[in-house]
């Protein structure tokens, strides 16, 4: 039990040791491919990220998911995420929480939606501008509530 301790206490120093991936000022540009669960669809989306202040980002994003069962559904979020250090200074983890805009035409009514986002990512810096992510996000939207998993690549600037 105490090498269980002092191993789980090793690496909680460690992660507070990692440096921040994202800098104020810093600028990244991505592609991801997405499936939403409410569509039960795939999609692409494209995002742009900010650093805010060391470690906090701002992400604005739009994904589209391919028409399924007469269904078009389309999405822009605004997120932030805090990047936590994991590993080496090339793994981190974040939380996301923002907002989305959701139209969701079916048999040519439209519905357009706004909503919260909440969910978590896991982001590996693979050299000093390409980064690979995947990513979990529940949106809360009346009517629409869809949990999207992306996966996705960026480029620093």
């Amino acid at each position: 039990m105490k090498k269980i301790f002092m191993i789980l206490c090793l690496a909680v120093l460690g992660m507070g040791a990692a440096t921040a991936q994202v800098h104020k000022g810093d600028f990244a540009v991505g592609a991801n491919l997405v499936w939403g669960s409410e569509i039960e669809n795939f999609g692409l989306g494209a995002h742009v990220q900010y650093g805010i202040i060391d470690n906090l980002r701002a992400e604005a994003g739009f994904n589209g998911f391919f028409k399924n069962k007469g269904v078009n559904c389309w999405e822009i979020n605004i997120d932030a995420h805090y990047l936590i250090g994991l590993y080496q200074q090339r793994l981190f983890v974040y939380p996301v929480v923002g907002m989305n805009y959701t139209m969701v035409s079916a048999g040519g009514v439209d519905n357009n939606h706004l909503g919260l986002n909440l969910g978590a990512g896991l982001e590996y810096e693979i050299t000093e501008h390409w980064g690979a992510k995947f990513e979990y996000r529940h949106t809360i939207v009346k009517d629409v509530d869809q949990s999207v998993i992306a996966l996705g690549a960026n480029y620093k600037f």
